[in-house]
């Protein structure tokens, strides 16, 4: 999957992550309302931790990050912020658009804050 000379740490492997969207419905008052999360699809990815600096930028924006997760080209289909990746019951809600780096879409990268409160 990964070309060219990648080099990977111990603990840096491909990990598959599945995407969750929340599903929303509208009530007879034009209400919306959200419930369960339907699955959007796998993607395979590296799970990493957000440097220091990255977590403060963020959190001055508003939007708090805890980690990233980085995977080679553009996924399949659509991930938009407010997407929840889920792995072994841990699960990082997506912060913003996927930020394609010199939109050569080579690597993807998805900033999230890992989230307990989310079941």
């Amino acid at each position: 999957m990964f070309a060219g000379n990648v080099m990977l740490m111990p603990g840096q492997e491909l990990r598959e992550f599945e995407v969750l969207r929340p599903e929303s419905r509208e009530t007879e008052n034009a209400r919306k309302l959200t419930g369960d999360y339907k699955k959007v699809g796998t993607i395979r990815a590296i799970l990493a931790a957000a440097k220091p600096i990255e977590k403060e930028q963020w959190r001055q924006i508003g939007h708090p990050i805890t980690h990233k997760i980085i995977m080679q080209y553009k996924p399949s289909f659509d991930i938009l912020p407010g997407d929840i990746f889920e792995r072994e019951r841990r699960r990082f809600y997506n912060q913003a658009i996927p930020y394609d780096v010199g939109d050569l879409a080579h690597w993807t990268i998805f900033y999230c804050d890992e989230r307990t409160d989310i079941v």
